[in-house]
């Protein structure tokens, strides 16, 4: 990823974007068990308490487990691509069962049912780091709104307006999503930053719908979350 820096209120750093506490850490975002390795250089990394670092950890592992048991239609770790996934699996038969008894066949097709608290949390965690990392803004209040979808049930038209970007208001002054919209030669544009291709592309937006975080995950997952 190209290395931006940021020139906004560097008091936007003393702060856990999770929590606004005390940030002990840094959380990389996305979260490095979405992807494969080898991992993008210049991940981008956000300030974070120990507490909510920690808190988050068996989420994200469930998340990414989920996402891939569904592309593969499967639980059993032999079956599956990703061999960190397969070795979590093979580590934690609780976690393996869960997914198993979650796992549901229906006129010959196979379904997972979610636990839809636990993906939530994962997606607003993937949404405030990317809303303070691009936009430096700390977006501690609930969302307006939350969509999570599997873009292969949307049609045409949905899919193109997901991809889309709403013309409104300029992002933070001297924030990283700033200066991503002036490219040499190029003007002003919205783009999708390509974390790692096939696998996490994110974007931010402010609109007229308010600020606006869409990723996509796997191609599969797309998750929009929207502060007014």
């Amino acid at each position: 990823m190209k290395q931006i820096n940021k020139f906004s209120d560097l008091r936007l750093e003393g702060y856990c974007i999770y929590c606004g506490g005390k940030p002990e850490t840094r959380d990389h975002v996305p979260s490095k068990i979405i992807m494969d390795k080898p991992f993008p250089e210049n991940l981008p990394v956000v300030p974070a308490c120990d507490k909510c670092n920690q808190d988050f950890s068996k989420d994200e592992e469930y998340f990414a487990c989920l996402i891939e048991c569904i592309l593969r239609g499967t639980t059993e770790p032999e079956k599956l691509k990703r061999k960190k996934i397969k070795d979590i699996l093979n580590r934690k038969p609780k976690l393996k069962a869960r997914l198993e008894k979650a796992r549901i066949i229906q006129e010959g097709q196979i379904y997972f049912k979610t636990e839809e608290k636990r993906v939530r949390n994962v997606i607003l965690k993937l949404a405030r780091g990317h809303a303070t990392y691009e936009n430096s803004e700390l977006q501690l209040d609930e969302p307006t709104s939350v969509s999570i979808r599997p873009i292969t049930l949307m049609n045409e038209d949905e899919q193109i307006e997901y991809f889309s970007h709403d013309e409104g208001l300029l992002p933070e002054i001297g924030s990283r999503a700033f200066q991503r919209m002036f490219k040499e030669n190029e003007g002003l544009v919205n783009d999708w930053v390509i974390v790692q291709e096939d696998k996490y592309i994110y974007s931010i937006n402010h609109g007229n719908l308010g600020l606006t975080i869409k990723f996509l995950i796997w191609n599969y997952l797309a998750c929009e979350v929207i502060w007014n």
